[in-house]
């Protein structure tokens, strides 16, 4: 099925200097996940005080600006919050075949997880929708260990 733009698509040619934005990863977290991913599981880190679990877990509550380290395991089953359907490339070209990009909050996570779902048409995703992960059969400690979700 081909995409076509419509009238309201509008290209801008132009730059975007990124340069002056600043990025914080924290190591502990994503080290935890990443860790946890060889044995296709997911960990993260939860406040004592409010319970929030953060996937990847940070190193202090955002509600509570604590300092946290409790580890725990959430499943790699979850609900779609919020998704794009990718039509086209970097330069507006379009694509062979649509992608779905989605952030999904796992079940036990208060946090959202970024990933790709397959095995749908891209018309049949759904806020709320439910889906699984689908591991990389060889894991490696790595975030693309979970290949993609698939409807659960």
């Amino acid at each position: 099925m081909a995409f076509e733009m419509g009238p309201e698509t509008r290209q801008v040619q132009g730059t975007w200097d990124v340069t002056t934005y600043r990025y914080k990863i924290e190591g502990k977290g994503m080290k935890l996940l990443c860790d946890a991913m060889k044995e296709k599981k997911i960990r993260g880190i939860r406040c004592n005080e409010c319970r929030t679990v953060y996937v990847p877990g940070p190193t202090f509550c955002r509600k509570c600006h604590i300092d946290i380290d409790e580890v725990v395991e959430v499943k790699d089953t979850g609900e779609v919050g919020t998704f794009a359907v990718l039509m086209a490339d970097m330069r507006g070209n379009p694509v062979d075949t649509e992608r779905v990009s989605a952030q999904i909050k796992l079940d036990g996570a208060d946090t959202w997880l970024g990933g790709t779902i397959e095995g749908i048409d891209w018309h049949d995703v759904k806020i709320g929708m439910r889906v699984k992960a689908v591991w990389a059969d060889n894991p490696e400690g790595k975030l693309s260990d979970i290949d993609h979700f698939e409807p659960a």
